[in-house]
């Protein structure tokens, strides 16, 4: 029976079936959540959330095999999400763009007062 939570389109490489622990980082590695990694492929993985939230365009994938105790970190951008699972394609880190300077500028902290 074919997967009806994933969109039908064609992919570059094939996905195979894997059960692998995850951790989804971003805002600087501030902001984690675990994941499971059910499919993966060169160019992308499908990933189950194990708690519901919107993901963010792009995020960083960490690969945890507790096999050899090595880990591998990609980044990653959101191609789709249907509840607690997401498509999502390995990026190249030079593909993200940068942050705005007005976005900076805002994340900045504010020098004390008085």
């Amino acid at each position: 029976m074919p997967d009806e939570t994933a969109p039908a389109t064609p992919r570059r490489s094939q996905r195979i079936k894997t059960l692998k622990s995850g951790r989804i980082e971003f805002n600087g590695t501030f902001s984690t959540f675990d994941v499971t990694i059910k499919e993966m492929s060169e160019t992308g993985a499908k990933l189950k959330l194990s708690t519901t939230f919107v993901v963010p365009p792009t995020f960083q994938l960490l690969i945890l095999n507790t096999n050899t105790g090595i880990s591998e970190r990609r980044s990653c951008e959101t191609r789709w999400q249907r509840g607690d699972l997401v498509g999502a394609r390995f990026i190249d880190p030079s593909e993200i763009a940068p942050a705005s300077p007005a976005r900076a500028a805002t994340l900045r902290r504010q020098p004390p007062q008085g």
